[in-house]
């Protein structure tokens, strides 16, 4: 009997300190207008987990990409409003992260950035970005 009690105590201990030791996620809000992000910069952890909530208070579809950034766990709410094709706004690479919103509408993406490091993000609908949508991310060390 005291052995099970014993195993009994050192699994519950386990878990609770595997729970204890996962990250909050971080919230951001960026909101993207006709033409511009705000914040235009904003700063997260590496190793914990963004919840980055995507507000369109434009009047046409907006988007939220960077290029390349290393992360782990990406996922968007809702997939694209495919008013717009990335395809034809010439990108050669396809982004590491990216959401869109409708406008009026949001979208959330959920990712993990693992690298510290400064990235630049901006919107891929044709003529945006040259209209000055953009911004950066900045991660910093755990």
């Amino acid at each position: 009997m005291k052995r099970s009690a014993l195993l009994l105590l050192v699994v519950t201990t386990l878990w609770l300190a595997a729970c204890a030791s996962a990250p909050t996620p971080q919230p951001v809000e960026l909101v993207m207008t006709d033409f511009a992000f705000r914040p235009a910069s904003f700063e997260v952890r590496a190793g914990v987990p963004v919840v980055l909530t995507l507000v369109n208070d434009g009047t046409v579809e907006h988007d939220f990409s960077i290029l390349e950034i290393p992360v782990e766990s990406v996922t968007a709410a809702a997939e694209s409003t495919g008013e717009h094709d990335m395809r034809m706004s010439a990108m050669e690479i396809e982004p590491q992260l990216h959401a869109s919103a409708a406008a009026g509408a949001s979208n959330t993406l959920t990712f993990t950035p693992t690298k510290p490091g400064t990235y630049g993000f901006f919107c891929t609908v044709p003529g945006h970005k040259e209209a000055g949508m953009v911004g950066t991310l900045t991660v910093l060390a755990p």
